[in-house]
């Protein structure tokens, strides 16, 4: 059940390939866990034509914190590139900045719950796309 702190985070753009990623809670509310290693259930809707697809994940609310690091610094300029393997390595994003041009984010999502399903694709990142999901991230430190 989503509480009132629930949020998303869209990364791309919505009349392209994009990715929606929305923080639903805790996992567990009831437990206190060691700082930044809380479960937060999260649902990732996956949007590249002709697909359009929703996975269930769990994160850590560290992962999203050094993604939001992350977008912090490359969102000031260009970056190094940087790869991130989430949900122990069910959600997968990979970066590649260029100075010349947008940031390609590089998405892998798999799921082995009741079907075996990978979807690869890339979501192409202007520095509003990049602004703007570092903004929704702020709101991170609710859960910390």
């Amino acid at each position: 059940m989503p509480d009132s702190a629930s949020f998303d985070v869209l990364f791309g753009r919505r009349d392209a390939p994009h990715l929606r990623l929305e923080v639903l809670g805790y996992v567990h509310p009831e437990v206190a866990e060691p700082h930044g290693f809380d479960l937060l259930s999260c649902r990732v809707r996956a949007h590249a034509d002709p697909v359009d697809a929703t996975f269930a994940f769990s994160l850590r609310v560290m992962e999203l914190v050094e993604l939001r690091a992350y977008l912090a610094e490359i969102n000031s300029g260009n970056g190094p590139p940087a790869a991130f393997a989430m949900s122990g390595g069910l959600l997968n994003l990979s970066f590649a900045p260029s100075r010349r041009g947008p940031v390609l984010c590089g998405v892998l999502l798999k799921s082995i719950d009741a079907s075996h399903v990978r979807l690869e694709f890339m979501i192409t990142m202007e520095p509003e796309d990049i602004s703007g999901s570092l903004a929704a991230l702020a709101q991170l430190p609710q859960y910390l």
